[in-house]
């Protein structure tokens, strides 16, 4: 049962979730605010932190004798991988100085809902698995 749920698998998914609650909120600000003159439309990356943490356990260019020495990966926990807020890039800009394109930005909450949707399938797959497990039991 130990090897039911992957503790690394579930962390990754949690972070995941929670990165594209933020993003879903941050893109639907810009779209409030494609009228305002000046407003610059943002974007929070996360995918390649992710990625750099989950692959963290495989070797560095150090050899480690001690969970305490560093391994030459230079990542940081799963935990504490943090997002990045980006200023988007903009094909145009306004002749206010708005750089929001709506169509884009729709796009971008249609594509990060379905990842979303992807993760808690996945997550809830997880934890059906634990139920089977316990009810069996």
């Amino acid at each position: 049962m130990a090897g039911l749920i992957n503790t690394k698998l579930t962390t990754l998914l949690e972070k995941t979730l929670d990165f594209r609650s933020q993003r879903h909120d941050l893109l639907a600000s810009n779209v409030a605010n494609k009228d305002t003159p000046g407003y610059h439309a943002q974007d929070l990356v996360f995918e390649k932190n992710l990625e750099k943490a989950l692959h963290a356990d495989k070797p560095g260019e150090l050899r480690t004798t001690n969970p305490l020495h560093m391994d030459g990966n230079d990542t940081p926990p799963m935990e504490l991988v943090q997002a990045k807020r980006i200023t988007s890039s903009a094909p145009f800009v306004g002749f206010d100085g708005n750089t929001v394109d709506l169509d884009r930005e729709m796009a971008k909450i249609a594509e990060n809902q379905l990842m979303y949707s992807a993760a808690t399938r996945m997550i809830s797959s997880q934890f059906s698995k634990l139920k089977t497990v316990i009810s069996e039991s």
